[in-house]
């Protein structure tokens, strides 16, 4: 073989190593109840996505304000196809309204995107790109988020919870890339992208990831794990999901506000004030909540339990069981770990 065939041969090899692969779809539920003001918002947010390879579905859980009607008016105005409708008659919950627009998806990665909620244009794109990183493949990945009104206004540049530095030092500088440039003429604010991603594997009681919308899932993972029945879930499935993915396979946290959550006043959780810092925004009792929460975690661990330990392994399983049984005994035996956990969560 003469140099120049070999030096061709070469030049092929790396190419085919080096080539692009096919994206994977994305399937989206995007639930809605009573949102009349912000459903039109959330579906063109996650139209104008710029991984175009996705499937929507729009769920109305049985509003009973005109938010059929102006679903209705945005899918027909939007003529796309990658959309559709369901309308249940009958109101099912959170839990329930995705289960059914998830019935209706066949991607292998899916998001939930709430509708008084907005998807930055990047969202989808960003996600994927974290779940198809080349170290490891994980169940589940959230993003920061701003806060805004309910007239789009910025509140917030970042959840404050999220990711909290392990030593939060009281006296420090402010890291220029954090501050937004101000466009005052434009009336809007920029910020710098921020590449930090890191990766969780283990789950403890002061963790938290971000509302519903901040997430992406594998498909497989949400199956697996999704409670048989609607009613024991009405609310909190972020939270359930993202518990028990970090429990059984780990997470990836990406450092960017790729969406704004909306605080406009009639929020189902989010019903308390916005002082900033790791403040409480609800004003529910968060310790009934996640104990709750990790009650219905913990059962549906032990009801399949076969099944978990022939997908993760038994030393996975077990130690996500032993970790539940001992957050949940900690919480009840000193109430202070579930004020901590209210902080540092939601």
């Amino acid at each position: 073989m003469d140099v120049l065939s070999h030096d061709r041969l070469n030049g092929q090899a790396e190419e085919r190593f080096m080539g692009t692969a096919k994206l994977p779809r994305v399937g989206v539920v995007i639930a809605n109840h009573n949102n009349e003001a912000y459903v039109a918002e959330a579906i063109v947010s996650a139209a104008r996505q710029t991984v175009r390879n996705i499937e929507v579905v729009v769920v109305d859980d049985a509003s009973t304000d005109c938010s059929d009607q102006v679903i209705r008016q945005t899918l027909a105005k939007m003529e796309d196809p990658r959309f559709r409708y369901i309308r249940l008659e009958t109101n099912h919950g959170q839990t329930g309204a995705i289960r059914r627009g998830m019935a209706g998806l066949s991607a292998p990665f899916v998001c939930f995107l709430d509708s008084d909620d907005v998807w930055y244009d990047t969202f989808i794109e960003r996600h994927l790109a974290a779940h198809l990183n080349a170290d490891f493949p994980v169940a589940f990945t959230y993003c920061d988020s701003h806060f805004i009104n309910g007239d789009g206004e910025l509140l917030a540049g970042t959840a404050w919870w999220f990711e909290l530095p392990p030593k939060h030092e009281q006296h420090r500088p402010i890291e220029a890339e954090t501050v937004p440039q101000i466009e005052a003429a434009a009336g809007r604010a920029r910020y710098a992208a921020n590449p930090l991603l890191t990766f969780h594997g283990h789950w403890t009681p002061t963790w938290s990831s971000n509302s519903t919308a901040a997430m992406m899932f594998r498909r497989d993972i949400v199956e697996l794990v999704l409670p048989e029945k609607d009613e024991p879930l009405p609310l909190y499935l972020d939270f359930y999901l993202s518990t028990f993915c970090i429990l059984i396979i780990g997470g990836i946290a990406v450092h960017e506000a790729l969406y704004a959550y909306r605080k406009h006043g009639k929020n189902k959780h989010s019903d308390g004030f916005m002082l900033g810092g790791a403040s409480n925004t609800s004003r529910k009792n968060w310790a009934l909540i996640s104990q709750r929460v990790l009650d219905l975690i913990l059962n549906v661990m032990l009801e399949r339990r076969e099944t978990l330990m022939m997908a993760v392994g038994g030393m996975r399983y077990h130690q996500a069981v032993k970790t539940v049984h001992f957050a949940l005994r900690r919480s009840r035996q000193k109430p202070w770990v579930t004020r901590l956990m209210s902080m540092v969560g939601f």
